[in-house]
């Protein structure tokens, strides 16, 4: 329990005045000894149990009273998050409010949204408690927005979700970063969120920072976490998993392939899908399973341009089935566009070094993707236009002057480039980067007699590499990049500012990204490889997966610079749409400073852009007590359900106190009435 006026707790000891009164009336009177009294007092023995009972209870019921008097007077509250308020009423409240799609989920029986009832509760609490002064972070701004009363804030708060998932953790940061600089005496932070994991990423470690920061504050700042994650109904989410042209000289092709999750299901269904390609519609009945299901290449026809299949066809469209408690998952976005030509380019005098990346770059990985490759000498590459070219190898001797000035270009224009050591480096230095020499790490050489033990050579093995990276990422179905099982027999010592990818035991970096100076929207990534895929030096070629992989995702990160789409993800890609473009299909409330936060399809500078939800949109799990007792520590902090409560999440509960206190004083009165007393019965006389 706490109060809103806890200083009239002051007169609590004014409950002892009926105490009091009852010891100075019992000092009162004085007892003088009396002959004649003496049968009286034995008489009156029988009826003094009662009598001091009734008098106890009296005494009891008048300091009752008072109590209750007071404690009315200091507006007593209730709720679970009593416990956090310690009696004060927060001059200050920092917001946080998890705006990811899945609080547009409506609460089970009730027709608001979980988004909507916590900015009720705490509207409805900050009226209670009498804040007026409101900080609302903004985490697609980055910057808070502080309000001067509740109304001010109820006016500008935003009650519709977006696309983009939440960062409590980042969110959290901002808090800290306003709390240092206003350090005001007495803050509450409340967050108002349904505890998804995607949105609270309680293994990040800027949890540890953000409690050590809180912590070294000198003010009291104390934490509220509103709880929305009450049970679901069944749920259904869709997405697009591909969309892309189909080289077909016939007829124009769209394949798309897309994904129906569902949450909470039982029985198989049929779930109309509606599929929208521009203002073209189809409908088709995908049968679920209790899991969901999952469409691959589904191909709908698309019109000819200018007489050609698909040469120059661009477009956008969406699928979606109906709308169901969470409204923001059940539409997914997606542009399309005939797939850029793949070109590699590598500059070499030693071809043999190079022929197995020369290969990898010349396959597609895929039947509607043209790859080609072209071999030159450093003295052809002015020649060799660039403007379509995706990835860039280079194996030579670092270049220099106007050389080093068109792979500059190359780089800051988006293409990628690939360092592959030359055989005998030289002094040059670019890019921060300089070869020094090679280094034999031993090894197997392939074909090797069966009698050699292999374990001689588990030192050359790589040990460790980045698999959260784009370019050494997990394959689709999740499986591991097989780099342990390479054999590196000789590698190339650099010295530059680069990160390493993948290393070998003793820390020797064997890829890694060269920091890139260029700029961060538009700028490639140049790769290091610190050995060659010539059997000498390694099993890239003969073990071929890797390197296929590698150089076909630089590939594909290369070939965005000519593509007029992007796909994208919500609040992820933020630089890819600014409030200067068109919204093409999306949420039309969204404003056009939050553009970026919304799914939906958006022309930005001539490029169409496809934004939809993240991917961890799509996972229901939820931080539980444990996790929050962790991810906060030792800070002050308290959880809330708010779920269900239709009057706030605090309660003022001086009624109570008023009927109490008219009880007591009933009881009282009743207790000092005279005892009723019946004389003897005489027995009546009959007259005849």
């Amino acid at each position: 329990m706490s109060f809103l006026q806890p200083w009239m707790l002051l007169a609590l000891p004014l409950a002892a005045i009926p105490i009091v009164i009852h010891l100075v009336n019992q000092r009162r009177f004085q007892t003088v000894p009396w002959a004649a009294m003496r049968f009286l007092l034995e008489a009156n023995r029988m009826s003094s149990g009662y009598t001091r009972l009734r008098q106890w209870l009296i005494l009891a019921m008048r300091t009752l009273a008072v109590l209750a008097l007071v404690l009315f007077t200091a507006r007593p509250l209730t709720s679970g998050i009593m416990a956090l308020l310690n009696g004060e009423s927060g001059t200050q409240a920092i917001v946080i409010l998890d705006r990811s799609p899945s609080m547009g989920d409506r609460l089970p029986n009730s027709n608001r949204t979980r988004l909507e009832s916590a900015i009720d509760q705490l509207s409805s609490t900050f009226q209670t408690l009498g804040i007026q002064r409101i900080i609302q972070l903004d985490e697609a701004t980055g910057k808070p927005e502080e309000f001067a009363s509740l109304n001010q804030w109820l006016r500008a708060v935003p009650r519709t979700p977006w696309s983009a998932t939440s960062d409590i953790p980042g969110l959290l940061e901002q808090a800290l970063v306003y709390a240092k600089n206003n350090p005001v005496g007495n803050s509450v932070v409340w967050i108002g969120s349904d505890l998804r994991e995607a949105d609270w990423r309680s293994r990040d470690g800027r949890w540890a920072a953000v409690r050590d920061g809180f912590k070294s504050l000198p003010q009291n700042i104390r934490f509220s976490v509103l709880d929305l994650s009450s049970d679901r109904t069944e749920d259904r989410s869709i997405r697009v998993t591909n969309a892309q042209c189909i080289d077909n000289s016939e007829t124009p092709t769209l394949s798309i392939s897309f994904r129906i999750d569902r949450t909470s299901g039982s029985d198989a269904v049929s779930i109309p899908v509606e599929i929208a390609i521009g203002n073209s519609r189809t409908s088709l009945d995908v049968n679920a399973s209790a899991s969901g299901a999952q469409v691959n290449d589904y191909r709908l026809p698309l019109p000819a341009v200018d007489g050609s299949a698909t040469e120059g066809i661009r477009g956008w469209g969406w699928v979606k089935i109906p709308s169901d408690g969470n409204p923001s998952n059940d539409i997914s976005y997606f542009a399309f566009e005939q797939p850029p030509l793949r070109r590699t380019v590598i500059v070499s005098n030693t071809p043999d070094l190079v022929a197995a990346i020369e290969l990898c770059a010349s396959i597609a990985p895929q039947q509607t993707i043209r790859c080609e490759s072209e071999l030159v000498t450093p003295s052809q590459l002015p020649s060799v236009p660039l403007d379509g070219v995706a990835l860039l190898v280079w194996n030579d001797d670092l270049p220099t002057g106007d050389l080093l000035e068109i792979v500059q270009s190359f780089v800051h224009s988006g293409g990628q480039v690939l360092l592959v050591p030359p055989e005998n480096p030289n002094d040059n230095v670019a890019f921060g980067f300089q070869w020094k020499e090679w280094k034999d790490v031993g090894g197997v050489a392939r074909g090797t007699p069966t009698g050699v033990d292999e374990d001689a050579a588990s030192n050359t093995r790589i040990s460790q590499w980045q698999n959260d990276s784009e370019l050494l990422a997990n394959t689709l179905n999740g499986a591991p990049l097989p780099l342990g099982q390479l054999s590196i027999r000789r590698l190339c010592a650099f010295d530059g500012r680069a990160t390493a990818l993948a290393s070998m035991a003793d820390g020797q970096p064997i890829l890694a990204v060269l920091e890139n100076d260029g700029p961060r929207e538009t700028a490639g990534s140049m790769v290091i490889c610190a050995t060659t895929p010539s059997d000498r030096d390694s099993t890239l070629a003969g073990d071929g997966v890797v390197l296929y992989v590698a150089i076909q995702r630089m590939l594909a990160a290369g070939a965005r610079r000519a593509a007029t789409i992007k796909q994208g993800v919500a609040g992820v890609n933020r630089d890819w749409v600014q409030a200067t473009s068109l919204l093409i299909a999306g949420d039309e409330a969204a404003t056009t400073t939050e553009y970026a936060m919304h799914a939906g399809i958006y022309d930005s500078n001539k490029s169409l852009v496809a934004l939809d939800r993240g991917l961890r949109e799509d996972e229901s799990s939820t931080v539980d007590e444990s996790a929050l007792g962790t991810m906060f520590g030792e800070l002050n902090w308290a959880r809330v359900g708010v779920e269900g409560r239709s009057n706030g999440i605090i309660q003022e509960i001086w009624r109570w106190f008023v009927i109490l206190m008219l009880a007591a004083l009933i009881l009282e009165a009743l207790l000092c009435l005279p005892r009723l007393r019946r004389g003897p019965v005489l027995p009546s006389t009959h007259r005849s």
